[in-house]
């Protein structure tokens, strides 16, 4: 029974996977003083979109000195001046696992985001290149400027 629930539940999930207007990144850069690596998922909001733009929760899953997961609402600007590019910006509550000398726990954090769309015709999915930055303040684990490169694909 449950797992018959579970696979339909993923069935009307994927059902309404366009709707969503999902996207999926890997990521790479820092995190504090240390090298950071891990994925983004993001999504549009169902319950309001704005006139122009789209707002995005977003899901951030990376790997620092310690484990950080980050739940993030931003609002992306499409650039009419050049073709593909989106600028946005977005606050969200994050937690982190915790490392030597550093506790873990939660944290606000403040980011900017840059994505482009790359000109690519012959994938099944149109791919993105980005850059996201900003700053993390709480957890003393997680505390600090963050930058990093993503590389995705929009479904």
């Amino acid at each position: 029974m449950k797992k018959g629930l579970l696979a339909l539940a993923l069935l009307a999930a994927l059902s309404l996977a366009q709707a969503f207007s999902p996207s999926a990144a890997l990521r790479g850069g820092f995190a504090g003083n240390a090298g950071a690596f891990g994925l983004e998922a993001s999504w549009d909001c169902l319950l309001y979109q704005p006139p122009v733009g789209a707002l995005r929760p977003t899901l951030d899953l990376m790997v620092a000195d310690s484990f950080q997961a980050t739940f993030a609402m931003r609002y992306m600007l499409p650039l009419e001046e050049v073709q593909g590019l989106r600028l946005g910006g977005g606050i969200g509550i994050g937690y982190s696992g915790s490392e030597t000398g550093r506790a873990g726990g939660l944290f606000g954090v403040f980011r900017v985001d840059t994505e482009f769309d790359l000109p690519l015709k012959d994938l099944p999915a149109p791919i993105f290149a980005g850059v996201d930055g900003g700053y993390a303040i709480g957890a003393p684990a997680a505390e600090g400027a963050f930058f990093s490169l993503k590389l995705g694909a929009r479904f």
